[in-house]
């Protein structure tokens, strides 16, 4: 799962992330990337990774002043609206980025939602809601982008997923039923895409310093205890910063995993090792 913009400070320890220039990485060189829930959190993060190494990246999201301020600091880059749900909209998007930019090499379906309520309160219009946004929102923008990715014979589509998806939380049914479903699309995906010379995988990050996971703790009954106590459940004994998952994003989608696809890597500081 995705930490929101209150850091943690006093139980976190400071951040290493590389920097692809520094370190002499291009490998996204001539490149076309889309990423959606690009306006924050490990989409932006996942967009100025996939930039700084060389790609053309179209940041989507429904904020769309959000994707364009972060598209603002990224050279070339190019800010869109999109909502997920509507099937129609994701299809013309993508038509317009290959019509723009001449191919899409990589996907990254990274738009989400998440909800807070034990299964026996989760109403029926809100688990819609989670599954249409994670689901249903994601199968749209891969099934688009895969069309011309198979239709060229190469190609990499990465979902973000979450640990949500492999073991069980109380009082997340709906979200861990949702990126469950990810990462089960992954697979299937994969071996859709693979005779194509495509590639699915999927990231499963753990508590991520993100505005989603924010929101999350704030709608908790004591959200100081909530920052410390999601801390504590760390093996590492911290939350990710969204550049670490932005780097495993950036590993699946590049020609450095070429003979990986339909796997679920997990990035979750070692809470599904438990």
């Amino acid at each position: 799962m995705s930490l929101g913009a209150t850091r943690l400070a006093d139980t976190s320890t400071p951040q290493r992330s590389v920097d692809p220039r520094a370190a002499g990485l291009s490998r996204f060189a001539g490149r076309v990337a889309l990423v959606t829930g690009a306006a924050s959190g490990i989409g932006a993060a996942t967009a100025a990774r996939l930039a700084a190494e060389g790609a053309l990246v179209w940041l989507a999201d429904v904020d769309v002043d959000g994707s364009a301020a972060q598209a603002s600091k990224l050279p070339d880059a190019v800010a869109c609206a999109v909502d997920v749900t509507d099937a129609e909209a994701v299809e013309a998007l993508v038509g317009r980025v290959v019509a723009t930019s001449g191919r899409l090499d990589v996907l990254v379906a990274n738009a989400g939602v998440t909800l807070d309520a034990p299964i026996w309160d989760t109403s029926p219009a809100d688990l819609a809601r989670v599954l249409d946004v994670n689901v249903a929102g994601a199968f749209a923008c891969a099934a688009a982008a895969l069309r011309h990715m198979v239709a060229r014979g190469s190609g990499s589509v990465v979902f973000t997923a979450s640990d949500a998806g492999l073991v069980g939380w109380p009082g997340q049914a709906a979200y861990c039923a949702s990126k469950g479903a990810i990462v089960a699309l992954t697979r299937a995906a994969a071996l859709d895409a693979a005779p194509h010379g495509v590639r699915v995988n999927c990231v499963c990050p753990g508590f991520t310093d993100t505005p989603l996971v924010a929101r999350w703790i704030a709608g908790s009954d004591d959200p100081e205890a909530a920052r410390r106590e999601v801390a504590a459940t760390q093996p590492l004994g911290r939350v990710a910063d969204p550049a670490e998952i932005a780097a495993a994003i950036a590993y699946l989608a590049s020609d450095e995993s070429t003979f990986v696809t339909g796997i679920a890597l997990p990035v979750d500081g070692g809470v599904t090792a438990q």
